[in-house]
């Protein structure tokens, strides 16, 4: 079996949610033996020599290939020509719906994808997101491969409150993107299940993969740091952390250790005397074990929340909005303490951090969730299904 898999970011750094389940598919075709051809987006992948040696090493992908947005201009003619004024062209005589978010898959786009696809033939060819759908969109060099939309998220509720955006003409634009495909997967319980409303059969419920629960050897009450929030800098997040920041971290006490994981970290107020912000983390498992409990101040935003889920997975209960249930098969009993109140979020904080039988509670329920519904044995099963495969093929 050999795989054509684009993903446009570089799936090895593992520092954001959509990141690790493209890591987590690539180490199952690894697993499984299944030849993989690696596509990804050069310039929004931030790959560069390191990166890409880095990957390689990894052995994940039998070839790596790279499509670049916009050609260099190195000469004026030449890019006016051969790709800004072919581009217009395209993009009038091509809508791709009125209204709606962005299609990704361009002209120059679509025809590096088209040369990478003429190479070989294949079994199944997955795309990332529906922004580059229109990669297959009357594409003659799909042969008699099966083809897969891996949507990661319902982007006409992510892009919402754009001020172009119309949401009724988004979502009908996205259930047709989604449609060209033999099979769409979901990533959350309740975006399955809304598909389904429409696409019926081809929609399939893949969810993320947590190796397993982790048996965390340092005591809750010896661990370093009180609060961890763990976040990629992007507009959900941004909002979330301002509305943390202005109305629930006024309320904490300052002998409260909080530490910030990721480029959120850029977004924080400066010279917070309990806040200690690291850019980038190789290894989570080193900021979990010194951890005692989780946030995700989640206000907007689609699909599940990956943090959470790895948190739940250490036996570190979160505290979170209503969002940061989203995806989760459980929305009660799931290790989780949620509120969209500032105050209420603040004495949640505080009690987990006191409360050591309501902790271990907490602890427990969300490893058990884990146990249920993440580990790398269901999430196998379900890929197997989804793929036709079988064991004995390996």
């Amino acid at each position: 079996m050999r795989i054509l898999y684009f993903f446009r970011l570089n799936p090895a750094t593992k520092s954001s949610g959509s990141q690790w389940k493209a890591y987590t598919l690539l180490q199952y075709f690894k697993d499984r033996k299944i030849k993989v051809d690696f596509i990804s987006d050069y310039t929004w992948g931030q790959w560069d020599d390191k990166a890409i040696t880095h990957f390689k090493q990894k052995e994940l992908a039998e070839n790596l290939w790279f499509i670049k947005k916009k050609p260099e201009k190195k000469n004026l003619l030449v890019y006016l020509f051969s790709y800004k004024i072919p581009h217009f062209i395209y993009k009038i005589t091509h809508p791709y719906g009125r209204h709606s978010f962005p299609n990704h898959a361009t002209l120059r786009v679509r025809r590096q994808f088209f040369n990478i696809l003429k190479k070989r033939p294949y079994d199944y060819i997955i795309i990332s997101y529906a922004y580059w759908a229109h990669l297959l969109k009357d594409n003659p060099h799909i042969g008699n491969a099966k083809t897969i939309i891996d949507t990661h998220d319902m982007l006409s509720a992510q892009h919402q409150h754009d001020k172009r955006i119309h949401i009724g003409h988004a979502l009908a634009d996205e259930l047709k993107r989604l449609d060209m495909f033999d099979q769409v997967w979901a990533i959350s319980y309740e975006e399955a299940y809304f598909f389904s409303q429409f696409l019926k059969n081809k929609v399939k419920y893949i969810p993320l993969m947590i190796e397993k629960p982790h048996e965390n050897e340092i005591p809750a009450a010896q661990r370093r740091y009180d609060v961890t929030y763990v976040a990629t800098d992007n507009p959900h997040n941004r909002t979330a952390s301002k509305w943390f920041f202005d109305h629930v971290y006024p309320l904490l006490p300052l002998s409260i250790k909080i530490r910030i994981v990721g480029s959120i970290g850029s977004c924080i107020p400066e010279n917070l005397p309990n806040v200690t912000c690291v850019d980038y983390v190789e290894d989570l498992h080193l900021v979990y074990k010194q951890t005692k409990i989780a946030i995700c101040p989640m206000l907007t935003g689609t699909g599940i929340k990956v943090k959470i889920v790895e948190a739940l997975a250490y036996g570190i209960p979160v505290v979170c909005n209503e969002r940061g249930l989203d995806g989760l098969p459980a929305k009660s009993n799931n290790g989780c303490l949620v509120t969209n109140n500032a105050a209420t979020f603040a004495n949640y904080m505080e009690q987990l951090l006191e409360d050591e039988p309501l902790y271990h509670q907490l602890s427990n329920e969300g490893i058990m969730l884990v146990r249920e519904n993440f580990t790398k044995e269901n999430m196998y099963l379900k890929l197997d299904e989804a793929f036709s495969y079988h064991t004995n093929q390996a």
